[in-house]
């Protein structure tokens, strides 16, 4: 229920179990469903492919919430953006976090979040230890939704 509580960690819990607060944290990391190979580590395609097999119990980003937002109390939500760049000249990370926002919630309510991206969240720093952009496609995940986007190398600017 808690990941890394600390001294003071005692009366949180307590309310978050009588229910006087709803908890919105993310994991920092990837959790393994077992510990006989103690990493967290953001697995890619390729070391679960080569007879690594390696289950996941709770994702990067994961999070849980206890309430509907339908009930009677009010409650907060993370909201994660995260971009995946399927190739680049140097091996990706699965998915980078790009984006967040914290909102909070009445019953029933709904809002509308707005995440602006440039050109330096489509970049990495390559072998030559600089900032590059490469055309290619792209992955943008929120919460379930998942949008694919083509970068044309028309589109690339250098600043």
């Amino acid at each position: 229920m808690m990941f890394l509580p600390g001294m003071e960690s005692d009366q949180t819990l307590v309310d978050v179990v009588i229910g006087k607060y709803n908890p919105s944290g993310r994991l920092p990391i990837t959790y393994p469903k077992y510990n006989y190979r103690l990493s967290t580590y953001d697995y890619k395609w390729c070391e679960v492919l080569l007879d690594n097999a390696i289950d996941v119990e709770f994702e990067f980003g994961h999070g849980l919430s206890y309430t509907t937002f339908n009930g009677s109390r009010q409650g907060d939500h993370t909201v994660l953006l995260f971009i995946s760049d399927i190739y680049r000249s140097i091996t990706p990370p699965n998915k980078e976090l790009k984006g967040y926002s914290k909102v909070s919630l009445n019953p029933s309510e709904q809002q509308q979040i707005q995440f602006i991206l440039d050109q330096t969240d489509l970049s990495f720093i390559g072998l030559n230890l600089t900032r590059e952009t490469e055309p290619g496609l792209f992955i943008i995940t929120v919460g379930s939704l998942q949008a694919n986007f083509t970068l044309l190398a028309d589109d690339i600017h250098s600043d």
